[in-house]
């Protein structure tokens, strides 16, 4: 993961829990339950802005660690880098908004929520660092049951269980009256929570206000990213074009290499030399290739049937997988227990494709490819909605030691939060891969 998609995380992550990590639970991102029903889109608005003051609060907020701030304290790219995925993530809610997500009854609530509990957190914040050492040195159980019992409160609690139970961890599943009394004193926690913290003038607070724009651009820029899939994807000819304008992807220099050496292995040269000299899997060389012995299971799957379906002492053709392109030899064959086991060697010659991000999942170069064309024209997307509806994020701003001192708050412009500038969001991440394993053919390392 890139330092700049690091803070677009954290960014998402602002108002996870500090009091009462249990609390988390009632305010999880609605899922659409149907696609939108493509309304009109509104004229655009005002715009959204946030200035460089702004910019100094928003990663203030954040509580980076040092050396994440240290990095955008000393690294304007960064900087930049951040505040283009802020402007990208408040333009997808920015048109969200226009489209009418907002009005939809589970984002509705989500966002209503959202700004509850933002300034419930920071209040919660608040009297820990004014000594508060027990939750109920901050509200008490006789304040949860007494905003509990007004019949509004019922309502609207009762419109929030619903809410968690279709988009709660148990998706649909029936909630039992446990955890709705636990549920209801997160809940009534978080909304008496937030009175205190209005009436103590937190709400008024331009950090405060930004941490409410977030999180709320935070729920609307995922439901629009959801059903924004069809128009970020690339057809097979749309990725023939984009690889043949980027040669780093074209994988046939790496397998013309490797159909060399199989002509050498069919031709009599020894496999063990030739892997010592070629392979590019670090645990293969000065072993031959050496694998030693495997059962099913323990190899990528492309490999492991190559394998599996060799005899002693055969060589397989060329053998793709996301690692790149191997020659397998079987050794031996042995039954195991219950299962069979090979001892095989390999030569890997990997893609010439850009490297990996380190710990991210391996991928062969078109898959490479394909997520690098779509990342393109999902920033451009985003871009293009940012100009259209006017949101503009500074990108001079400082931080840390040497941010200026924050600004009082603007005017409002848009409609994010009670006296807020319409918020902003980065934009919506790209899917994390998954972890990639350790070497270029054994699974679980």
């Amino acid at each position: 993961m890139t330092f700049s998609k690091f803070l677009a995380s954290a960014l998402i992550a602002l108002a996870a829990a500090t009091f009462n990590n249990a609390q988390t639970k009632g305010t999880r991102t609605a899922r659409p339950s149907r696609a939108p029903a493509a309304p009109a889109a509104r004229p655009a608005t005002s715009g959204v802005r946030l200035t460089t003051a702004d910019m100094a609060l928003v990663v203030s907020g954040l509580e980076l660690p040092p050396e994440a701030i240290s990095k955008l304290e000393t690294d304007a790219a960064e900087r930049k880098r951040f505040a283009r995925d802020l402007r990208q993530m408040l333009a997808a809610a920015e048109e969200a908004k226009a489209l009418g997500y907002a009005a939809r009854p589970e984002l509705k609530l989500q966002t209503e929520l959202a700004r509850s509990f933002v300034i419930a957190q920071i209040y919660f914040k608040q009297r820990q660092q004014a000594g508060a050492t027990d939750a109920e040195q901050v509200v008490s159980r006789a304040e949860i049951d007494a905003l509990l019992a007004e019949p509004a409160q019922r309502q609207q609690f009762a419109a929030f269980v619903e809410d968690y139970r279709v988009n709660g961890p148990g998706r649909g599943a029936a909630i039992t009256e446990e955890q709705r009394r636990e549920l209801s004193q997160h809940y009534g926690r978080v909304m008496v929570g937030l009175r205190k913290g209005t009436a103590a003038g937190l709400a008024a607070e331009r950090k405060t206000q930004l941490a409410v724009m977030l999180q709320q651009a935070r729920l609307l820029a995922g439901a629009y990213s959801k059903d924004l899939g069809a128009k970020i994807k690339v057809t097979e000819a749309e990725l023939d074009a984009y690889v043949a304008a980027h040669p780093e992807y074209d994988t046939k220099a790496s397998r013309a290499k490797v159909e060399g050496l199989l002509g050498r292995i069919r031709a009599g040269e020894d496999f063990a030399k030739l892997a010592n000299e070629f392979t590019q899997d670090p645990s293969g060389k000065g072993s031959g290739g050496d694998l030693g012995w495997f059962g099913r299971g323990t190899m990528v799957k492309p490999f492991e049937d190559a394998a599996f379906s060799l005899k002693q002492g055969e060589v397989s053709g060329v053998v793709e997988t996301q690692f790149g392109y191997h020659i397998v030899k079987v050794e031996e064959r042995r039954t195991q227990g219950q299962g069979e086991e090979v001892r095989a060697r390999h030569i890997l010659i990997g893609f010439s494709a850009a490297p990996r991000t380190p710990g991210s999942r391996p991928q062969s170069p078109r898959e490479q490819a394909r997520s690098a064309a779509e990342d393109e024209r999902r920033v451009r997307h985003f871009e293009e909605i940012a100009a259209r509806r006017n949101v503009q994020v500074a990108e001079d701003y400082r931080v840390g030691a040497a941010a200026e001192a924050p600004a009082k708050p603007a005017a409002a412009t848009g409609a994010a939060g009670a006296g807020a500038q319409t918020q902003t969001q980065p934009k919506p991440a790209a899917k994390r891969p998954a972890a990639a394993k350790r070497t270029p053919a054994k699974r679980g390392q």
